[in-house]
């Protein structure tokens, strides 16, 4: 710890001792009990002491310290199939407006990255290439819509794949990058096709989550057309999407990433964001000329103010010191 005076020290010294002394010797003159004197004496001087240690302005010096370096890719992978429409999150909400609200959480938190954005329904769409506008993804999150129904040919959770594998070489060819994937889903298969593998792709993944919305007693999706909930013609009942949490922990296996389940809360989400913030960091020693002094002062503002308050009410309901 060191100090930085705002005045020179030799000055300011001075002037505490001159005021300490003046104060001092109008105390002692006041025809008031010895007790009082001396509690106003020491009152007034700690008044006095605080403000001149505020004055040296003491700092704690930093031989290192840390600052978050933006070295990172952020991959949003989004299922928008119309299962991710279903009415089953956190009570009866739509899963998507809870994706919104991670995604948008993550954005948030991990400001400053660049982030990519791949969707998939009957089709995979690479939406935004690595990019810093964060705006521009919250955009295209409010663009998202219940497909339509009439043309759904089935899910495949796979389907994205090339697109992601694409994304995820063009950031590992960047330099001093770290690549982080947040896979986002409901899990479910429905056009009969296996499950593909996504091991390979792994080696390119430092960090992220699978993230995985719906419940196991299922929810229901409204009608594209407005008409009622989705209808099953197998069943002859309206149609219930459950979470396939088997699929999405073989992708989380595949990538080498955490599955979480969101409909129980995001507290795991926020954990995991917390880790990969660390891991973003760079330290810099003293050596490489980085150095950080923190002001200490603001610790001694608050007794200094609560000082002085107490003394301005003994004084106004004394009407002297």
């Amino acid at each position: 710890m060191s100090i930085q005076p705002i005045f020179p020290l030799g000055t300011m010294l001075a002037v505490f001792a001159v005021l300490f002394l003046l104060t001092a010797y109008f105390v002692i003159k006041n025809k008031t009990k010895t007790a009082e004197r001396i509690a106003t004496l020491a009152r007034l001087g700690i008044i006095y002491l605080l403000a001149l240690i505020i004055g040296m302005r003491p700092v704690m010096v930093e031989t290192r310290y840390e600052f978050a370096t933006k070295n990172l890719d952020v991959l949003f992978v989004i299922d928008n199939t119309i299962s991710m429409w279903a009415k089953d999150y956190n009570g009866k909400k739509e899963r998507m407006e809870g994706v919104r609200k991670d995604v948008n959480y993550i954005i948030d938190e991990l400001a400053g990255s660049n982030f990519g954005l791949v969707t998939f329904d009957d089709s995979a769409h690479v939406l935004a290439p690595f990019t810093q506008d964060l705006q521009y993804i919250r955009d295209l999150m409010d663009t998202f819509t219940t497909p339509d129904s009439y043309y759904a040919k089935g899910s495949d959770i796979s389907i994205a794949y090339q697109d992601i594998e694409s994304l995820l070489l063009s950031s590992n060819r960047k330099e001093n990058r770290k690549t982080i994937v947040f896979f986002i889903s409901d899990g479910e298969i429905t056009n009969g096709k296996e499950l593909r593998d996504f091991t390979e792709l792994g080696q390119y993944v430092d960090a992220g989550a699978v993230l995985g919305y719906g419940s196991e007693a299922g929810g229901k999706m409204k009608n594209s057309y407005g008409s009622g909930n989705l209808y099953d013609y197998n069943t002859h009942k309206d149609a219930v999407s459950k979470i396939d949490e088997e699929n999405l922990k073989k992708i989380a296996e595949g990538l080498g990433i955490e599955y979480m389940n969101m409909n129980s809360g995001n507290s795991s989400l926020v954990g995991n964001v917390e880790l990969i913030k660390e891991s973003s960091k760079t330290i810099i020693e003293s050596g490489s000329g980085a150095e950080v002094k923190r002001d200490l002062y603001f610790y001694l503002a608050y007794p200094l103010m609560l000082m002085v308050l107490v003394e301005i009410i003994l004084f106004s309901r004394r009407g002297r010191l």
